[in-house]
């Protein structure tokens, strides 16, 4: 589960606490009910998708069928109960444009890249952040010079394959062309700014968060000697390596928590570089908070322009201090210039470790503000507010 899942779990269990009717269609996985109620949700699992983001048989087969499974899997829903609207997140929105006759008013939550960006990372020849809004002869150029596509390593035999060129393309723009069949809402400012670029209005609405739970000094454990952080894709356009290449010379050690092509690579770094370091599997939502308490610094080495930005969130809410990229909306989640580097810059990052744990730097946090932005009580707020206006102009 990334932050895109945590938000939508958080969105439906919290409105359906205030009485909403909320029905979540989501992928089937092994070992669930195809089934269920969960914290007041109806859950209906039974879109078809890839099982793996990493291997590319399995992304053709989700481009190919998670499309025709929402609109089959909807319209079979819409004959047995009336609803007020429908609400896409992420990728889902593809199947907008098939569902618009249906004549229910539709929204979609912007919260990440492929309906504006081919690629899905708007990483420029792979290098920097894209300054463009997407053409299919600059795709062209650019998936060639780009080690990786999503989350795959991206071979020489599709880099130069034409067809594969241009089924990326296609989908797209089918991604794209379904924006305008919904009422958008961006997950940050920046998010909304890109898709005021290609002429599209929305609303920014913040993902939500949990800060019921508070942190106590009792529940923070002391490491000799510190220790560092990392939660994240093991992808380049993540930068677990230019965070295990900061840490070269310096006697702190470092956890990374996640999966993705890199892992072998960074295994061997670490090993090579003899660094007291060690990549751990990715942790499920409900630990990361007993997590975070074990470390005394979080880690948001980023290269690519994150739309939102949970992380940092997340461990400023624990007290934890955290240091991430100055790009794409990290920016808008820190909120403190101290605390970001420049992307991709090692020597940087390696100076703002050292003057964190040596001595540990005493951070102040703004936890009122934190949650004014970003709690769920506040988001769904929010939310509700969006719904009627739209619902009321849709009628």
């Amino acid at each position: 589960m990334g932050g895109g899942e945590i938000n939508l779990a958080l969105v439906a269990e919290t409105l359906a606490k205030l009485g909403k009717e909320v029905v979540v269609l989501t992928s089937y996985q092994p070992g669930l009910k195809k089934s269920e109620i969960i914290m007041g949700v109806r859950i209906y699992r039974n879109l078809t998708t890839g099982r793996n983001p990493h291997l590319i048989i399995q992304n053709w087969k989700r481009s190919l069928f998670f499309p025709k499974s929402i609109v089959k899997e909807v319209k079979k829903i819409c004959r047995t109960k009336k609803f007020d609207l429908i609400h896409f997140i992420g990728a889902s929105v593809i199947a907008a444009k098939d569902l618009a006759p249906l004549k229910i008013p539709l929204f979609a939550t912007i919260e990440s890249y492929p309906a504006l960006c081919p690629k899905g990372d708007r990483m420029y020849n792979g290098k920097a952040e894209c300054p463009f809004v997407c053409s299919f002869n600059k795709f062209r150029k650019c998936q060639r010079k780009s080690s990786e596509i999503g989350k795959m390593k991206h071979k020489w035999y599709l880099k130069y394959n034409p067809l594969f060129c241009n089924y990326l393309y296609n989908y797209y723009r089918k991604l794209n062309t379904a924006l305008k069949y919904c009422r958008l809402i961006a997950i940050s400012n920046y998010v909304k700014d890109l898709l005021e670029k290609q002429g599209l209005e929305s609303v920014t609405i913040f993902n939500a968060f949990d800060f019921s739970e508070k942190t106590t000094k009792k529940n923070k454990i002391k490491n000799n000697p510190p220790k560092i952080l990392y939660l994240g894709s093991l992808t380049n356009f993540k930068g677990p390596q230019i965070l295990l290449q900061a840490l070269k010379g310096l006697p702190y050690r470092c956890d990374l928590y996640g999966e993705g092509p890199l892992k072998n690579e960074l295994n061997q770094y670490i090993i090579k570089n003899n660094l007291n370091a060690a990549i751990n599997n990715p942790v499920p939502p409900e630990k990361l908070k007993e997590l975070y308490l074990r470390y005394d610094l979080v880690v948001y080495p980023s290269l690519w322009p994150e739309p939102f930005g949970r992380i940092p969130i997340e461990a400023l809410s624990k007290e934890i201090p955290i240091l991430a990229s100055k790009i794409g909306a990290i920016s808008e989640t820190v909120q403190s210039n101290p605390f970001l580097f420049e992307p991709g810059n090692i020597l940087q990052l390696n100076q703002k470790i050292k003057e964190i744990l040596n001595p540990r730097e005493k951070i102040g946090f703004k936890l009122k503000i934190l949650r004014d932005n970003y709690s769920k009580e506040n988001i769904i707020r929010k939310l509700l507010v969006v719904y009627q206006n739209n619902i009321k102009d849709y009628a």
